[in-house]
């Protein structure tokens, strides 16, 4: 496979499940995930437990519909880029009310 066909499989499976297992099939132990400055999960993580943990079971369990929708990709030798849209309705969280009786 090319670097452009694991990248594309890991957006365009049949399910997130699929996108997962692709992506570990072809990730280092010491993979580096960054998340933006500014998204709810920004930082730095090292290794696919967790970026797991920390980036896709939050998205998988505090948004509902949540996807990526790749729009065009750039390959250049190891390098791969998507680009496109990420969606979703984030779950608001429910606070209970604490009043002192």
């Amino acid at each position: 496979m090319t670097n452009l066909e694991i990248v594309k499989s890991t957006y365009e499976g049949k399910s997130s499940e699929e996108n997962g297992k692709n992506l570990a099939k072809h990730v280092a132990e010491d993979i580096q995930w960054t998340e933006a400055k500014g998204f709810p999960y920004a930082g730095t993580y090292t290794g696919l437990e967790e970026i797991t943990k920390n980036v896709f079971s939050r998205l998988g369990t505090e948004w509902i519909h949540y996807q990526f929708t790749p729009k065009q990709y750039v390959a250049d030798g190891d390098t791969v880029i998507a680009i496109g849209n990420y969606t979703g309705v984030y779950k608001k969280k429910q606070v209970k009310d604490l009043k002192h009786e």
